[in-house]
C-alpha cells in the first residue's frame, strides 16, 4: 500500500508540474500575441523583439506546440531574421505538416532567400491545400518576374485575379507587366480594373496615367496625373508640372 502511495503522490507532481509548465508556456504564448499585435500596429521592432522573446519561453517549454513555434517564425520573419525563420517555420511543420500558413510562411522566406526552386515547391505545396491561396499564387509570380519569365508572372496574376476578382493588386501587376509589353490597350483595361476595385490606389492612377500618355492622349493622362499628385505620387506631380509649364 506504501508503495503505491508513493508512486500515486510521484504521479501527482508529475501531473502538477506538467500542468503548471502549461500554464506559463500559455502564459508566455499570450503576453506575446498581445505586444506582437502592438508592435506591428506601431511598427516598432523592439517591442517587436520583446514578443519574440516571449514565443521562444514558451517554446523552449513546451517546443512541440504547434502555436508557439508558429508564432515565434512570425515573429523572426517580420524582424527579417529570414535563417532563423526558415528553421522555425521548419520545425512548425514536423509537428502540423499540412499547415497551409506555416508551409506558405516558410515559401515566402525562400522566395526572400533566393532559394527559389525550394520556395516554388512550397507555394505548389500550399495550393494543394488551399487551391485559390492568393498570397501563393502572388509569390509564385514574383518569382517569375524575378526570373524575367513576364509571360509565367502574367498568368499567375490574372489566375490570382480570377480566384480573387476584388484583388486590386493581382490587376495593377498584370497592367504593369502589359505596360512593359508596350500592349497598352490592356494595361489600361488592368489598371482600370484595378482602380475600379480599390479607387484610392494612387500607383494604379499613375499607371493608368503613364500608359494613357504612351497612347498619346495626353489629356486623359493629365486627368489621372493631377489626381495622383494630389494623392502624393512624386512622378505625376513631375508630369503635370512639364505639362503645365512646357
Amino acid at each position: 500500500m506504501r508503495f503505491c502511495a508513493v508512486i500515486f503522490m510521484a504521479t501527482m507532481l508529475v501531473t502538477s508540474v506538467a500542468f503548471g509548465q502549461s500554464a506559463i508556456s500559455e502564459g508566455f504564448y499570450k503576453e506575446g500575441v498581445q505586444i506582437g499585435e502592438q508592435a506591428r500596429k506601431s511598427r516598432d521592432d523592439e517591442k517587436l523583439t520583446e514578443a519574440l522573446g516571449k514565443f521562444q519561453k514558451a517554446a523552449l517549454l513546451e517546443p512541440k506546440v504547434f502555436k508557439y513555434q508558429l508564432n515565434m517564425a512570425y515573429a523572426y520573419d517580420w524582424l527579417n531574421r529570414l535563417p532563423e525563420a526558415q528553421a522555425t517555420y521548419e520545425r512548425a511543420l514536423v509537428i502540423a505538416p499540412k499547415s497551409a500558413d506555416a508551409r506558405l510562411g516558410l515559401a515566402d522566406v525562400l522566395r526572400r532567400l533566393r532559394f527559389h526552386d525550394l520556395a516554388i515547391a512550397e507555394y505548389n505545396k500550399v495550393l494543394k491545400l488551399r487551391k485559390t491561396d492568393a498570397s501563393a499564387m502572388l509569390g509564385l509570380a514574383t518569382i517569375a518576374v524575378d526570373r524575367d519569365d513576364l509571360a509565367l508572372a502574367l498568368d499567375w496574376y490574372k489566375k490570382m485575379l480570377k480566384a480573387n476578382p476584388k484583388s486590386s493588386e493581382a490587376a495593377f501587376k498584370a497592367a504593369n507587366i502589359y505596360w512593359r509589353n508596350k500592349e497598352l490597350d490592356e494595361a489600361i483595361d488592368y489598371y482600370r480594373q484595378a482602380l475600379k476595385i480599390k479607387d484610392d490606389y494612387s500607383e494604379a492612377r499613375f499607371g493608368l496615367g503613364v500608359a494613357l500618355e504612351d497612347k498619346g492622349d495626353i489629356e486623359a493622362a493629365m486627368v489621372e496625373f493631377r489626381r495622383a499628385c494630389k494623392d502624393g505620387i512624386k512622378p505625376a506631380c513631375g508630369r503635370v508640372f512639364k505639362y503645365e509649364n512646357p
